[in-house]
């Protein structure tokens, strides 16, 4: 090599040593290279199909990369500065300073003065967006079946709660409430841009599937209140392990309380305690009680997996009920497209789809609340349909019914499989309401059923060896003491084959130990829940 290009090479070293830690932008596996203004992928750690539109600058800030802004953790964000030069090749939508297109001549925060600047004709350099907010995803969704679907907005000065301003969300011409009450219930100033999440409901599957997803911000009033939008990302079949934010607060007791942004809710305990897991981010909560006026908090939530900085506090809502006439919470009802329950939480919808095309919802769930405890008898039911969806063999009730206090067919038929037995030689307690492990145990027989020749349930111990070779055992949760030792290999073949999680803080949460936890109906596993791990059994055990 010769001395001229190795100077060369020296000179191009040393321009690139100086640029900006932005300017050598940002990538990785689960977004990409932040500075790509369009990514589609597919298989990532958080989806099966993730698209995003918009780069991730903190609206076109060269700073803001060097400064350690990422709004995936919520952690320090970089405060950016403002108006930003317009750069004409970033997607519509996206980097631009909108105000609605009930424009008004209201200057109410500095992005609508700056906007009136642009109307008027006094600033061409800078990025301005007329109209209504509108971004337009476009990707190809072939092959992947919609099952849940989790929309991430970068929003940027939106001050509802400030400004009286009030913002409507379209996806595809539809209008959706869910996310337009979240936008309205925030107030964020800054400027800073953090994440703001919704889980999309099944009545928009079709829509997601279609490879065209567009979405509208508009704002109502007029009122002037400036907002932006620095990147919209999609999550297609999106895994749990992206709500690894977790915050608590208080409210009245006995209070319903719902994360918005999704039909999620808790009840407040009797002390008034409640707690959501959460994408890190902005969010915000919902209290209602019967004879009260709802409530709302907001707040940011930060990734459990990094470390805070000494600027960042953890959220926690603190809301007081007063006594009033309240208003009805969103329907969500209105968003569904299967008659096959009654209600369910919006986590559990894609599975419970997907539970229902598998044939795996009873008869004795169907029309059902969903959200309520599952019983001994209900679970029975779904475990044959486990069964059946496994070996692929139907399943008949025991001849001679040994129970006394039912003739349930479907508890006679996993009897007859020999899955479950009696609480006596008498009785088999159909309405006795099930426990995690008692719900893991129940399954895991299924598997020992179809999986070990000669197994029988009178005989389990013989076959301990033989099954617990099946699977690699995962490092023992924080409550393992409190797992009892018969459910214990069952437990932890389920969480092995991903089938059943824990709750948060490394606990599975097996059973209720203490009077108080029995009162509050700890550890009971729903009959969403039940049909959950049974549709994962099936689709990743088959």
């Amino acid at each position: 090599m010769n001395k001229k290009i190795i100077s060369i090479i020296l000179v191009l070293l040393m321009a690139l040593s100086l640029l900006p830690a932005s300017a050598m932008a940002a990538t990785d596996a689960s977004n990409g290279d932040w500075s790509a203004k369009t990514v589609t992928l597919r298989n990532t750690s958080e989806a099966e199909l993730m698209v995003r539109v918009g780069d991730i600058d903190a609206l076109n800030d060269e700073y803001a990369i060097e400064d350690g802004y990422n709004p995936f953790t919520a952690v320090n964000q970089h405060a950016h500065s403002y108006p930003w030069v317009n750069d004409s090749t970033d997607p519509v939508g996206t980097d631009r300073i909108y105000v609605g297109s009930s424009r008004s001549v209201d200057v109410c925060d500095g992005y609508s003065g700056h906007f009136m600047n642009y109307r008027n004709g006094d600033d061409t350099e800078n990025a301005y967006g007329d109209g209504a907010l509108e971004i337009t995803m476009s990707y190809d969704a072939s092959g992947i079946t919609v099952r849940n679907a989790l929309l991430q907005l970068c929003i940027d000065d939106f001050q509802a709660l400030s400004f009286e301003s009030n913002y409507t969300v379209k996806i595809n011409g539809k209008d959706a409430p869910f996310i337009a009450e979240l936008l309205n219930h925030v107030d964020q100033t800054g400027p800073t841009s953090y994440i703001t999440s919704a889980i999309i409901p099944t009545s928009f599957y079709s829509d997601i599937s279609s490879g065209r997803f567009e979405i509208t911000i508009d704002e109502t009033t007029g009122c002037g209140d400036g907002f932006a939008v620095d990147f919209a990302k999609l999550l297609i079949n999106y895994k749990n392990d992206v709500f690894t934010g977790r915050f608590t607060g208080t409210t009245n007791p006995n209070a319903t309380v719902r994360l918005l942004g999704t039909s999620t809710t808790v009840k407040a305990s009797a002390t008034g305690g409640f707690e959501f897991e959460a994408v890190p981010g902005l969010n915000a909560v919902r209290a209602s009680l019967d004879g009260y006026v709802e409530g709302y908090d907001f707040g940011i939530v930060f990734s459990e997996n990094n470390t805070l900085s000494e600027y960042d506090e953890k959220w926690a809502p603190d809301i007081t009920l007063y006594s009033g006439v309240g208003n009805p919470d969103i329907d969500f009802s209105q968003f569904g497209v299967t008659a096959a329950w009654e209600n369910a939480s919006q986590w559990a919808l894609a599975e419970l789809a997907e539970a229902d095309r598998l044939g795996l919802i009873p008869d004795n769930l169907k029309d059902a609340d969903l959200t309520k405890p599952i019983t001994r008898a209900e679970f029975a039911a779904v475990s044959v349909k486990v069964y059946e969806a496994l070996s692929g063999e139907k399943a008949s009730p025991v001849a001679v019914n040994p129970f006394t206090d039912t003739n349930d067919a479907e508890v006679l038929k996993a009897y007859q499989v020999g899955i479950t037995t009696g609480t006596s030689a008498t009785t088999f307690d159909p309405n006795t309401l099930l426990n995690r492990e008692q719900a893991a145990t129940m399954l895991t027989r299924v598997y020992k059923k179809i999986s070990i020749a000669g197994w029988e349930m009178s005989k389990d111990g013989e076959f301990a060896g033989t099954f617990n070779a099946m699977f690699t055992m995962p490092s023992p949760f924080a409550d393992d003491a409190v797992i009892s030792d018969w459910a214990k290999p069952s437990v932890y073949f389920m969480v092995a084959n991903g089938i059943i999680n824990g709750v948060g803080d490394n606990t599975f949460a097996p059973r209720a130990t203490t009077d108080a936890e029995v009162a509050i109906g700890y550890a009971q596993a729903t009959r969403e829940q039940a049909l959950a791990i049974a549709t994962r059994m099936v689709n990743n055990l088959k």
